[in-house]
């Protein structure tokens, strides 16, 4: 299963979570956490409510939920897997342009879901896609420096969120 895209201990927005939902990429334990910090946050609704009341360990009742608690939170479900890629991709370029994560964990998230998503087509269409492949170079002979591959990502990351 892919890694979760939130440093530990965060709370993922609601859209985002319904992104790793309509990609099968989302770890169905922590979300119950999360929906009761929605409910902090200020979101309303009962089947949230419902589900921040769930344990995580019965992760079918969870995703069987997730859907109307997503609703409670005002998200309709994301209309393609192109859509849910661009939150992803969205939330991975903001966290290295922030500062958050370095260059080497934006290529594994990528690796990570363009194998999720079996290679398909739409996980290249977006500026993030271009990185498949930049994690076979460090440490390779033929490969370009640790800081030019950090540049590379850096503007993929850039061009991402300018999109």
């Amino acid at each position: 299963m892919l890694q979760e895209f939130v440093p530990d201990g965060e709370t993922p927005t609601p859209a985002l979570v319904a992104a790793w939902l309509a990609l099968d990429t989302l770890r169905a334990e922590s979300v119950s956490m999360w929906a009761a910090n929605w409910l902090v946050q200020g979101y309303g609704g009962d089947s949230l409510a419902e589900l921040a009341g769930l344990s995580g360990r019965d992760t079918r009742e969870v995703r069987d939920l997730l859907p109307a608690a997503l609703a409670d939170a005002g998200l309709t479900p994301l209309s393609s897997r192109q859509a849910a890629l661009k939150v992803a991709y969205d939330h991975i370029a903001n966290m290295h342009l922030s500062g958050r994560v370095r260059w080497t964990w934006v290529v594994n998230q990528i690796v990570g879901l363009v194998i999720s998503n079996r290679y398909a087509s739409e996980v290249f269409e977006q500026p993030l896609g271009d990185l498949w492949g930049i994690d076979d170079e460090p440490g390779e002979p033929w490969s370009r420096t640790d800081d030019e591959l950090a540049g590379i990502v850096r503007r993929a990351c850039v061009e991402q969120v300018q999109q």
